[in-house]
């Protein structure tokens, strides 16, 4: 085997797998920062979600004094009538 042929099949080896390593490095930092993407949207997800259901609370507790009020005035008029 001369030494030109020893050089080309070494670089047919070397470059794949330096190419491999490469893009192997390049896809574990894309994973990496997609974690943290995904960390940074659930931590958001989760705030809204939050403040949705406190929304929601307030609402049940203002619909549950509206008829609270409502069956008192009810009552009240049933008492009058009698």
């Amino acid at each position: 085997m001369t030494d030109a042929q020893m050089l080309t099949l070494a670089f047919a080896i070397i470059m794949p797998l330096s190419m491999l390593i490469y893009s192997n490095g390049r896809i574990t930092e894309a994973k990496e920062t997609l974690r943290a993407e995904i960390q940074t949207l659930r931590v958001e997800m989760k705030s809204g979600f939050d403040r949705l259901e406190a929304k929601i609370d307030r609402i049940a507790e203002t619909l549950s004094t509206m008829l609270n009020d409502h069956e008192q005035r009810l009552r009240n008029i049933e008492r009058d009538r009698h």
